[in-house]
């Protein structure tokens, strides 16, 4: 053999040699016992998915739903938990009265035993009577501005409204007959029922007036006859009746039984 021809064997063999050993230390290296060593990648990294909210009553904006479970007039109610929550942005007619109990039919009707979202306005929380204020979202809309269409409710204007001034301005605009509220309603207290017929009360009896005592009439003087009519007036015996003591024809002058009979003026 030629040395240039072995050489070139040599080489060969010695290049299979390493890319054998080259080969095994690859495979070797991708088994999972392999380094824990890490390297950077290159690019954004995936996504990680959010956990959900452990309170599935919380939306995004911070607003909760709640089941309503007392309804107290048009704008005020009782959720779940006894949170009594204050609508924003209305008033309505106070329960007592007439408009105020259609208000608070009207609220019944629309959210009692139903689940509304309260939301509230930035920096606003509570009353002075420590109610939350929101605003209220039920199945048919928005509370506000379905009560304040209606003459029970009106924009809320006894002091600070702490409504937004768009919301404000919304409401105004549905706003077009104020509140008719009417008088308080008297008690409802009722009398006893009566049973049978009750006995009338015994009325006290009036004494009775002395009937009047008749006046006898004055007798008039059994005189056996007078001169004239004038003597008969003179003595109080005038007028003189047919048959009565005194009588006479000839005072009588037109025959009619009546002598003496007064002047005729």
């Amino acid at each position: 053999m030629r040395p240039a021809d072995q050489f070139g064997g040599t080489v060969r063999i010695a290049a299979l040699v390493v890319g054998a050993v080259t080969a095994v230390l690859l495979l070797a290296g991708c088994g999972p016992a392999s380094s824990t060593r890490s390297f950077p990648t290159t690019g954004a990294a995936a996504p990680v998915a959010a956990s959900p909210v452990a309170d599935s009553d919380v939306a995004a904006d911070g607003a909760t739903d709640g089941m309503v479970t007392r309804v107290i007039d048009g704008d005020t109610f009782v959720v779940d938990g006894g949170t009594e929550v204050r609508v924003l942005g209305i008033d309505s007619c106070e329960a007592p009265t007439a408009g105020g109990r259609r208000a608070t039919r009207a609220a019944e009707d629309a959210i009692l035993g139903q689940t509304v979202r309260l939301t509230a306005e930035p920096g606003v929380d509570r009353d002075r009577y420590g109610r939350e204020l929101r605003y209220v979202s039920y199945a048919g809309g928005d509370l506000a501005e379905m009560m304040v269409r209606a003459d029970h409710t009106a924009i809320y204007a006894k002091g600070r409204n702490d409504a937004s001034s768009a919301v404000q301005a919304r409401l105004r605009s549905l706003d077009g007959n104020g509140r008719t509220c009417g008088a308080a309603a008297t008690s409802t207290k009722q009398a006893a029922p009566v049973v049978g017929n009750p006995s009338p009360k015994p009325q006290p009896k009036a004494s009775p007036k002395p009937a009047p005592r008749p006046v006898a009439a004055a007798p008039k003087p059994a005189a056996a006859s007078y001169a004239n009519c004038d003597a008969a007036r003179a003595a109080g015996a005038a007028p003189l009746h047919r048959g009565e003591p005194g009588y006479s024809g000839k005072l009588d002058r037109d025959g009619d039984g009546i002598a003496c009979e007064p002047k005729k003026r």
